[in-house]
């Protein structure tokens, strides 16, 4: 399921799914323009390792 929001970002649409993320099309009312958002799995978001990585 597609997040409506992340922060104050509004959440377009899901661009691509890999093992380090989730990335996603999504608008910054804040500067008009269009982002992408890179998201971290939940599972992996307090692996020192892996946030190194990232």
């Amino acid at each position: 399921m597609i997040p409506a929001t992340i922060g104050h970002y509004q959440v377009l649409g899901e661009i691509g799914r890999g093992g380090m993320a989730t990335v996603y099309r999504a608008y910054d009312p804040e500067a008009d323009r269009e982002v992408a958002i890179k998201v971290l799995p939940r599972e992996l978001l307090h692996d020192p390792t892996f946030r190194a990585r990232f």
